[in-house]
């Protein structure tokens, strides 16, 4: 009984918001009721290939989705997965291939060969020596 009053107050509401679309409404159905059925086939068949549209762009998106994934999959591989975060095999670097090994927390600090000793000469600036005093 709830649903049947539900249905009948949302046609009340709709009735009071547009009432120049409902007597349209009404005098289609009494002038040209082939007319009518014709502009309500129209807006359900819209309906319809719009509801269409939507599943088959859903559909879609769903496959690219599940193609990225076996890609993504297929170039990082079951190696990635296994040590906790995505790496890749041929990743250029020196220890990309190595296994991890040592303590967790260790950590190694490799000097790369294409880095100066110094930016700044020597004899720039002044040494000064210090000595700290507490104050009584």
């Amino acid at each position: 009984m709830n649903f049947i009053t539900a249905i009948i107050d949302s046609l009340v509401g709709f009735v009071q918001r547009n009432p120049l679309t409902t007597l349209l409404i009404v005098i289609l159905a009494i002038g040209a009721p082939a007319l009518l059925k014709g502009i309500a086939l129209f807006i359900l068949y819209f309906l319809m290939g719009i509801v269409l549209l939507v599943i088959i762009l859903m559909l879609a998106f769903r496959w690219r989705i599940y193609k990225v994934r076996k890609q993504m999959e297929e170039q990082f591989g079951e190696q990635g997965r296994t040590q906790g975060g995505f790496r890749p095999r041929n990743s250029g670097s020196p220890f990309a291939d190595r296994e991890r090994g040592g303590r967790e927390g260790e950590v190694r600090v490799h000097k790369t060969a294409g880095t100066p000793e110094k930016r700044v000469s020597g004899d720039v600036g002044d040494y000064v020596d210090f000595e700290e005093e507490k104050e009584q």
